[in-house]
């Protein structure tokens, strides 16, 4: 089968790879669409602890195989791949915190993912979805639970005020999100205007470009003193000290961004925390009890509904012999997008 391989850090190849048999317990999806995650751009970037690896957790494709144990009613149905593999056996799964396994396992990134034309994976790495889902709308599923994530670590409520600071894709999908369940006010944040064109058409009410605006002043006007809700969404340090100044005293914060290591914030951030007595949250992965989680389906309920539109999202097609060169136009900052969807069939 083609794959696009890892090899090292910016050492990316299309490769002809055996395709995987099932095992027990496993099937075999032949691999419909693929989307491009931040992640796989910085283990392709910076570097990753796993060589090689073909990357891509942000998948959809057809059950073709099952093997023994595996019911065979699965045979032909379009799925998502749930990427963490946890060890179920651990005392923080036994408690539900999938996300805090001790023993954890990762499609795309600790074992082969969805960026070839064939993937095995655990049976309860599957999520099933109803017929009229197009696989760019399966292959998004999985982005889309990280935002409905947020929002369950936020605890937020209808009719809340909240801040989107960066509005990428995670942040995009926050956005439908809080439309989605009844946001009394939506403002977003990016210096990209492209980003914040799309989070007005997606939901947001406000879009704010900090590079030409005081941020925290027009967030207080707008909300009378702050909002509910913070969320970092950029992997920005910048952003991430703007959460405490948008957030309004005992609102909460929510670090969906990854930051660089290498970043510091200034004691104020703490000092200003501990002033407003903010609750701060991060947020690791998508998943509750039971496993996948409430949000993988509220995901395919609202996909169902109409209420998530992911196709404006989508900035790029891609087939997979194109991929090594769109890493390198990412790791080089060559091109603006959104979400890249690759189709190995193409």
């Amino acid at each position: 089968m083609k794959a696009v391989v890892l090899r090292a850090k910016q050492d990316m190849i299309l490769a002809e790879l055996p395709t995987p048999d099932v095992q027990p317990g496993t099937v075999r999806i032949d691999v419909k669409a693929a989307s491009i995650c931040g992640s796989d751009i910085s283990r392709y970037s910076k570097g990753h602890r796993v060589y090689p690896i073909v990357l891509g957790h942000e998948v959809a494709g057809v059950i073709s195989e099952v093997g023994p144990g595996v019911d065979t009613a699965l045979l032909g149905r379009t799925a998502s791949v749930v990427p963490l593999v946890p060890c179920f056996t651990c005392a923080e799964c036994r408690a539900g915190r999938f996300s805090a396994c001790t023993r954890y396992s990762f499609i795309g990134s600790r074992v082969n993912g969805g960026f070839a034309e064939h993937l095995v994976v655990p049976a309860a790495n599957v999520l099933p979805v109803p017929e009229g889902l197009s696989f760019e709308q399966v292959a998004l599923i999985e982005p889309s639970t990280v935002a409905r994530h947020i929002l369950d670590l936020a605890h937020f409520e209808n009719g809340q005020s909240a801040v989107v600071l960066g509005v990428g894709s995670i942040g995009l999908m926050v956005v439908q999100w809080l439309r989605i369940l009844g946001a009394g006010v939506i403002i977003a944040t990016d210096v990209v205007p492209e980003n914040l064109a799309a989070a007005r058409a997606l939901g947001a009410h406000v879009a704010l470009n900090p590079l030409e605006c005081d941020v925290p002043a027009e967030v207080a006007a707008l909300t009378a003193g702050g909002a509910d809700v913070a969320i970092e969404a950029a992997g920005s340090p910048q952003a991430l000290a703007q959460t405490i100044a948008v957030a309004r005293p005992r609102g909460t914060v929510v670090c969906g961004g990854n930051q660089p290591a290498d970043a510091s914030l200034p004691m104020s951030f703490i000092e200003n925390l501990m002033r407003k007595e903010l609750g701060l949250h991060g947020c690791f992965m998508s998943y509750s009890a039971p496993f996948p989680g409430h949000e993988w389906t509220d995901t395919v309920q609202a996909l169902r509904d109409g209420a998530l539109n992911f196709p404006s999202m989508i900035s790029h097609r891609i087939t997979l012999d194109q991929v090594p060169g769109i890493f390198a136009d990412l790791a080089a900052r060559r091109i603006a997008y959104r979400k890249i969807m690759i189709s190995p069939e193409a």
